[in-house]
């Protein structure tokens, strides 16, 4: 892309941080949000977010990409669910992108489909499965933009074997 300085990781200290609100509580380090990315460099023609001590528009991390929910979603095994992701910091151009849903559960990784929809990515229906020996197994959702671009945080997520725990939330009736 035109402005941008292309520049040899090990001469880049800041290149080692993969989350904006990380990245910018060094000191030297700024955030570019196009390019997803963590950098001592000047991030070009991109959004950039500095860290909260310098005097700038968009410094500290309250403008960072993120997800912006924590409250664990318990679901039972075997339900088919979309799950819907609140998110923050949405920039103009990331709704233009593909939008995807990373899932990890216990160790298993998976990237399904999802469409933003306003402040919210809804992960394409999915089936949950607890086919371990574990009451419970627990995982999170990351929200990724243009293919692999992440947001920072991830919403938590619980699969609950109901003839093991039928004490959990998920298997309660409604």
């Amino acid at each position: 892309m035109a402005g941008d300085i292309i520049v040899d990781s090990k001469e880049d200290a800041c290149r080692v941080f993969t989350s904006c609100a990380t990245c910018i509580t060094k000191k030297s380090c700024t955030w570019c949000v196009t390019k997803s990315r963590c950098t001592h460099h000047a991030c070009g023609n991109d959004n950039v977010i500095y860290p909260s001590d310098v005097a700038a528009l968009m410094s500290g991390g309250e403008f960072c990409p993120r997800v912006d929910e924590s409250k664990p979603v318990t679901i039972k095994s075997g339900a088919k669910e979309i799950l819907a992701v609140k998110i923050t910091q949405i920039y103009l151009y990331m709704a233009f992108t593909p939008w995807k849903c990373g899932v990890n559960l216990d160790g298993t990784e998976r990237t399904v489909p999802a469409i933003l929809v306003g402040d919210k990515v809804y992960c394409e229906v999915m089936e949950f499965l607890n086919d371990s020996d574990k009451a419970v197994i627990e995982g999170n959702v990351v929200v990724l933009w243009d293919y692999n671009k992440a947001f920072d945080g991830s919403l938590p997520i619980k699969i609950c074997r109901c003839n093991l725990d039928a004490s959990c939330e998920a298997c309660k009736p409604k």
